[in-house]
Parts: C-alpha cells; structure tokens; sequence
C-alpha cells in the first residue's frame, strides 16, 4: 500500500469486476481519493469552443471574441482536462515552480490518454517550450513530463537565452502585450501539415498564438492546442 504524493495517506485500493474483466495490468494510484476529488475535470459540452473554459453554454467567450476581434480568423480551438482552481494552482507551484518531477505521475497517465486519444494520427505534437534558464534550474520540461509514449516535435524555442520575465509573474495586460518570444527550429517547412500544440495551463492564450503565428508562417495548414488546465 502506497502514501498519496500530495496528502500522505495510505493510499486503499479496491479492485473491481470492471478491472478484473477488462485484462489491463494493474497500477497503483499516486494519489488518494480526497485529493483525486479537489481536481474539477472539465466536459467537453460546457466549454468554450476558442479556449475550453468551463461555462453554462457553448459560445465563445468574451477572452475569444477578444482574440477575434484582434484578427485571429481561426481560434485555437483549446481543449483542456481540468479547470484551473485553488487544487490545481497548488499542484503547478509544487511540480512546476518548485520542480518535484515525482509529481508529473499524478496527471501523466490520464493527461497522455487525453492528448492521443483527442484527434486523428495525420497530426504532429508540439510542445510549448521552456527556456534554457529555466531547463538549467528545474532540470525538465513540466509539459513533456506529463506525457508518456507520445510522439512530440520539438520545433519551438526561445529567441533569446537570456532571462526573461515569466508568463506567471505578469498581469493579464502585461501577458496580452508580451512580444513573441519563440522561434521556428524546424528542419524543413510544415506545409499542409495540421499541428497540435500541448501546454500545461492556457491562461490568456497569449504564449499558445504566439507559437501558433510562428507555425503558420512556416507552412502549418491548422493549429489547435490541449492544455492540461484552462
């Protein structure tokens, strides 16, 4: 019997007919009950259709109509797991800021079968990078590590190596108005190719258009995104 990573309990599990009947291995749960019920996952039939927020209808909301407003002719189409609430934001500081890589288990099975499961083969997988002072200091990117047997393409990177101020420190004007900071790293174009981008959390939405814009000036045909919170 194994300790939740978040509360510290003894973690009790009770096997089922469903699991005895479906043949798939077994595998322990990270963390308890409790605390699996402080994350609000999200239906797809109550969100946004630009961002995937959490609402009573299905119409875009007054963040998307914003980024139609500023010339986005096609939204990103955000599909996300979890609400962004109190639960979450503490789970980000622990395996994000303060870098407990153990923590990438608590979503990486469900975050992964999400992703996969989201859209059709014909797609490429592009993570939202992280830059080198960062990498330096945490040691891993926290959006790869919520993945497992996915097939990502690294064709994003920061312009610069040089400290930059981050995203999570900014208010919501200072994100809108934040340059763009990434760079097309790929070895050839991506015409016609449909591209997914993968993040952690969409917030304003202003680091996923960025990398959306630079994928579509190098060939990309459509850019959508899955985030893990929104």
């Amino acid at each position: 019997m194994d300790k939740c990573l978040i509360c510290g309990r003894e973690i009790k599990v009770a096997l089922d007919l469903k699991w005895l009947f479906s043949l798939q291995p077994f595998k322990e749960p990270v963390i308890c009950h409790n605390c699996e019920k402080n994350f609000k996952a999200i239906s797809d039939k109550q969100t946004c259709p630009g961002c995937g927020r959490l609402q009573d209808d299905q119409l875009p909301c007054k963040d998307c109509q914003r980024w139609s407003k500023m010339g986005e002719a096609a939204l990103l189409g955000n599909r996300a797991l979890y609400v962004y609430n109190e639960a979450m934001k503490s789970y980000m500081q622990r395996y994000k800021f303060n870098g407990d890589y153990q923590w990438r288990l608590i979503f990486q099975d469900k975050f992964s079968q999400f992703v996969t499961k989201s859209y059709c083969k014909n797609v490429l997988y592009v993570l939202i990078p992280v830059d080198q002072i960062t990498y330096k200091t945490r040691g891993f990117n926290q959006v790869a590590g919520l993945l497992q047997n996915v097939k990502v393409s690294n064709l994003l990177a920061f312009k610069t190596t040089k400290a930059h101020i981050k995203q999570s420190t900014k208010t919501r004007q200072a994100r809108m108005e934040t340059a763009q900071p990434f760079k097309y790293c790929g070895k050839k174009r991506l015409t016609g190719q449909k591209v997914i981008l993968i993040d952690d959390i969409y917030t304003t939405g202003r680091t996923l258009y960025h990398a959306k814009h630079v994928l579509q000036q190098n060939g990309a045909s459509q850019v959508r995104s899955l985030t893990l919170a929104r």
